[in-house]
């Protein structure tokens, strides 16, 4: 096959390759939606389920090299402690190393367990990038996902809405 075939042959396959993710995007996590099941292991071995027993529920995606997600944490910390018994919070870290969270677990001091996901989680949520906010209200149903570094008041504004749905 002359190499100029070859070439377009080859830049088909990448295009198909490149289409493909577009085509699974319809099955991206939507608001209104029911929150996919998922089991991910926390930075203790526990494992950790999608069932927040009738809690609404806060997620947090995350890795300790993004900066905004570094920048977030007090917020998101300080939220956690006001709503300790009425929503749940979960971090779930991206592909990282359980030694790459021990200072950040220090950090967060207890307020929410932290999830090391291996890809499942992200796969199962349609997470393409980092990193994201997701509110579940306590039957289950995805209420708001915010992409990127969520402000403050956006943060507050929801966690009070969940506990109205």
């Amino acid at each position: 096959m002359p190499r100029a075939l070859l070439g377009i042959a080859a830049l088909g396959a990448l295009a198909l390759a490149a289409a493909r993710p577009l085509a699974v995007r319809g099955d991206a996590l939507q608001v209104g939606q029911n929150a996919p099941s998922f089991l991910v292991a926390s930075l203790d071995g526990d494992s950790i389920t999608g069932n927040f027993h009738g809690l609404p529920a806060y997620i947090n995606v995350f890795a300790t090299w993004c900066s905004p997600c570094r920048r977030e944490l007090p917020s998101i910390v300080n939220e956690a402690r006001q709503y300790r018994d009425r929503i749940a919070f979960l971090f779930v870290d991206e592909q990282e190393s359980a030694g790459a969270l021990k200072s950040l677990a220090l950090k967060l001091g207890g307020v929410a367990p932290i999830a090391l996901d291996r890809g499942q989680f992200a796969a199962t949520f349609d997470v393409d990038g980092l990193h994201w906010n997701i509110f579940i209200d306590r039957h289950g149903v995805v209420q708001y996902i915010y992409r990127g570094g969520i402000p403050a008041q956006i943060l507050s504004e929801q966690l009070a809405k969940l506990l109205t749905s």
